[in-house]
């Protein structure tokens, strides 16, 4: 036994040094073969059911960064799949790693796909592109030629191969969140597609831009004001739905403003999804998969939207969860001169709806309209920025000025449900001279009714004015001959 042992040791080591001597020679024989990139195009003419690839080859070395492949119109890109090959022959090793791009068509035609150049491990590599023709979907078989040797049946048993459908544990929802909002209040509105943690089936998107088009036609609302969040790319986060894990996959965010006090009506809509059966009997070189459509359906929902309380600001009072925020840039000047007022209102709301504040006009301090600007941030399923109101004022008469005497801003809160009034903090104290009198000495006309008296009133004689006299005697001629010729052709 312990002689057995011995030789299973001394064996195991001999294989130790046979591996590290075939281990070198490998990395010996990496430098017999220079390392190439290459771009290369697949079939040319498909069905509309089948795929079109662009390949990219890295052989004799790894392929560690790359650039995007290019987007082709008439195509949907897919998930790229990536495949890794060793070769040894005469002692001499190759590798090979590639990547397959799909495109997916979305409609029947001829497409061009322009020429184009890919960053492959720092260098520029070129492609010519090509012409793609996409026929009529054409009916796919599938042939194992290794179907005798490992399924021990012919080439039939690959077509009469079983598929068991896996039952997806998953949903699609039109959700807001909430149920009723009052005129100019805001609700969020998002379409998503949850996948339970525990799904066991495979599913994959389709023509997902064209069915959102198709879904939003029936539930954005059209008697509001959107705000929309532009979801640019889909991906899943983790979420608990009734205290189950799912991984939402966020298809369209929005937020919306009802503009009057009609209901909201979000009709029941269908989502399709790609979902592949798997085989009965799995193959290492068969389909092991096939491609269904299964319909995902959401619930219908109704967003009550209610009147503003009854209230003297009713029809006047900006929507929103908003404060105040003020800046004064002198309290103490001399008439003649200006101050700057920044009245800015922020929150939580419909930031575009927000009117301009009520202005009390006053001869003794001279409001200019306001320049007007604003900012709006989207994230977080929220809408939040500001609106700022910057006014120019002038006085005109010495004194002491409370702000909140000339200009407010009512709005409806939505956290208190209650009516505020929103007023700058402040005086403005004004030294000098009243300029109200120096503009009416400087509109008095009694210096020229004055000068009307002073003025000479002798009458002048036409004779001392021969060019005014010719341009009346042409005017006369002109009036005689076009009388002349209206007579003449009246009778």
């Amino acid at each position: 036994m312990k002689r057995s042992l011995l030789k299973f040791f001394t064996f195991k080591g001999s294989i130790q040094q046979i591996g590290l001597l075939v281990l070198c020679s490998i990395l010996l024989s990496f430098s017999t073969y220079a390392q190439t990139v290459s771009i290369a195009i697949g079939r040319t003419e498909i069905g509309q059911n089948e795929n079109f690839e662009i390949t990219l080859t890295v052989k004799n070395g790894r392929l560690t960064k790359y650039s995007e492949f290019p987007d082709i119109a008439g195509f949907k890109k897919g998930r790229p799949s990536t495949s890794s090959q060793t070769s040894i022959i005469n002692g001499q090793v190759s590798t090979q790693q590639s990547v397959v791009q799909m495109y997916a068509p979305t409609q029947q035609g001829t497409f061009k796909l322009a020429p184009f150049t890919m960053s492959v491990n720092g260098k520029s590599v070129n492609s010519n592109g090509a012409t793609i023709k996409v026929g009529a979907p054409v009916q796919r078989q599938v042939y194992d030629p290794f179907a005798d040797f490992w399924g021990g049946g012919s080439s039939r048993n690959q077509q009469n191969q079983q598929f068991i459908d896996v039952e997806a544990d998953a949903f699609f929802s039109v959700s807001t969140d909430k149920n009723s909002v009052y005129r100019g209040e805001g609700f969020k509105m998002d379409i998503s597609f949850y996948v339970a943690v525990t799904n066991r089936a495979e599913m994959d998107f389709y023509k997902l831009d064209e069915q959102v088009t198709e879904i939003l036609k029936k539930v954005k609302p059209k008697n509001c004001w959107e705000e929309n969040f532009n979801i640019e790319s889909v991906h899943s986060e983790y979420v608990t739905v009734n205290g189950k894990s799912y991984r939402q996959y966020k298809i369209y965010e929005a937020m919306f403003y009802p503009l009057n006090t009609e209901d909201i009506v979000i009709e029941p809509t269908e989502l399709q999804m790609i979902k592949y059966q798997v085989a009965q009997r799995q193959s290492f070189f068969g389909r092991n998969s096939k491609e269904t459509v299964e319909v995902f359906k959401s619930r219908g929902r109704t967003v009550k939207v209610k009147p503003l309380p009854d209230s003297q600001f009713k029809s006047i009072a900006s929507v929103g969860n908003y404060r105040l925020k003020q800046k004064l840039s002198d309290t103490e000047i001399q008439t003649g001169e200006s101050v700057t007022l920044e009245f800015k209102v922020e929150g939580v709301g419909n930031i575009s709806s927000i009117r301009e504040p009520d202005l009390v006009e006053s001869e003794d301090l001279l409001f200019y309209p306001p320049s007007v600007s604003q900012n709006i941030k989207r994230a977080n399923g929220k809408v939040v920025g500001s609106k700022e109101f910057v006014y120019y004022i002038e006085p005109q008469e010495p004194g002491e000025y409370n702000l909140k005497d000339f200009i407010s801003l009512t709005i409806f809160n939505t956290r208190t449900k209650k009516y505020e009034t929103l007023y700058p903090e402040g005086t403005v104290v004004v030294k000098g001279k009243s300029l109200r009198d120096a503009k009416i000495s400087k509109t008095d006309l009694g210096s020229f009714y004055d000068a009307m008296k002073n003025a000479d009133n002798t009458l002048l004689s036409m004779d001392n004015t021969p060019m005014i006299q010719i341009i009346l005697n042409i005017f006369v001629l002109i009036a005689l001959i076009i009388t002349g010729v209206l007579l003449f052709k009246k009778f």
